[in-house]
């Protein structure tokens, strides 16, 4: 790590890092939010979490402008440039993923507006815990800049991979029988799917953080589990 430019840069790359911060624990909140308020068919919950999302948004250009400003100040280079350019790109994702929990409350409340629902049929909230455990250890990797956690996370895909395939078969089945809840259940589809790509955004926050630390991308294919889906 090299020694900074001076304590000016110092602390504006300190104010990127709690802006970071800041987006990251909103888009935990949004998707956990987004998932709670399915399971627990609180109709009310979703405008809210659909209104959120633009503060998600505020948040991410404030990253940017952020980045931008201190690039044009000091003409970082080495660490310290890609401090910054890891960071533009990561506020990027997480918007993304708010994006994503946004879609999922849009979907949701879809779902549990319908006559038929009573209650999910297959375990998409695990799907959920399970990604949202990643997007939290993923962020911690990048805030403490550890090496070895980011590359577990970049290892743990092909587990939410089998998640997400195991959960369409198991819809797509439902589906052949109870064809009136066709509607329904695409978009539970759509809600698996929606999570399935947040984890492969926790794989590239983690890929992010194996950059800033090795100044190069890992030299692997991310794991994946064999799908056409």
């Amino acid at each position: 790590m090299t020694q900074h430019i001076n304590s000016a840069f110092d602390a504006g790359l300190a104010d990127v890092n709690m802006q970071i911060a800041k987006l990251g624990a909103l888009a935990e909140t949004q998707l956990d939010n987004s998932l709670t308020a399915l399971k627990d068919k609180n109709i009310k919950k979703f405008d809210s979490i659909i209104e959120r999302d633009k503060k998600l948004d505020e948040l991410t250009a404030e990253v940017s402008s952020s980045v931008f400003e201190l690039i044009a100040l000091w003409s970082p280079i080495a660490y310290d440039l890609r401090s910054l350019l890891v960071a533009d790109r990561v506020g990027a994702i997480l918007e993304r993923v708010g994006d994503y929990s946004k879609n999922i409350a849009r979907r949701s409340q879809v779902i549990v507006t319908e006559e038929s629902f009573d209650r999910l049929p297959v375990n998409i909230v695990g799907l959920g815990e399970h990604v949202q455990g990643l997007l939290h250890r993923s962020l911690d990797a990048y805030m403490e800049n550890d090496l070895q956690k980011a590359m577990n996370i970049w290892e743990s895909d092909i587990d939410t991979d089998r998640l997400y395939l195991s959960i369409f078969k198991e819809i797509v089945s439902y589906m052949s029988d109870n064809p009136d809840d066709a509607k329904m259940l695409t978009h539970m589809i759509f809600i698996s799917k929606n999570l399935e790509r947040v984890g492969d955004y926790t794989t590239s926050i983690a890929k992010q953080t194996y950059f800033l630390s090795e100044g190069e991308y890992p030299d692997t294919k991310r794991p994946k589990a064999m799908t056409t889906y």
